[in-house]
């Protein structure tokens, strides 16, 4: 079998698994525990990958003082983030389930902006620094 097809398979199959648990997701009705859960645990694989991945990257790169003082930082700068778009109105913008509010909730168009910058500006300083450095 040609390995075009074969990376093709293997794409389609992983694509599929995404398609089938969110139908699932549509169809069943879950409890909201089981619902967190797995929330949860996505999380703490996302923060799992980021440590293993990018902290020791940063590490070897900058050292361990400049690596503690950026994950920090970032960590502060999002939880205040999340703190002052919540007392500004935005505090059930992630509501899913039954207790989902049914109009639009205030402040969500700027909890998207917020976000879109704290994730962009990082990442495009980054981006031009390895440029600037030669690496790609």
């Amino acid at each position: 079998m040609p390995e075009w097809l074969q990376a093709g398979g293997w794409g389609l199959l992983a694509g599929l698994a995404l398609v089938l648990g969110a139908l699932a997701g549509y169809l069943v009705r879950m409890p909201q525990r089981l619902i967190a859960s797995v929330m949860a645990f996505g999380a703490g694989v996302l923060i799992s990958a980021v440590s293993f991945e990018l902290i020791e990257e940063a590490h070897q790169r900058a050292g361990l003082v400049p690596t503690v003082v950026g994950a920090v930082a970032g960590a502060v700068l999002y939880t205040g983030c999340n703190i002052l778009l919540a007392r500004r109105g935005a505090r059930h913008r992630k509501r899913s389930g039954d207790r989902q509010p049914s109009q639009e909730q205030a402040g969500s168009g700027t909890a998207i902006a917020l976000g879109a910058v704290l994730d962009g500006v990082p990442e495009s300083l980054v981006i031009g620094a390895s440029l600037l450095g030669g690496g790609r």
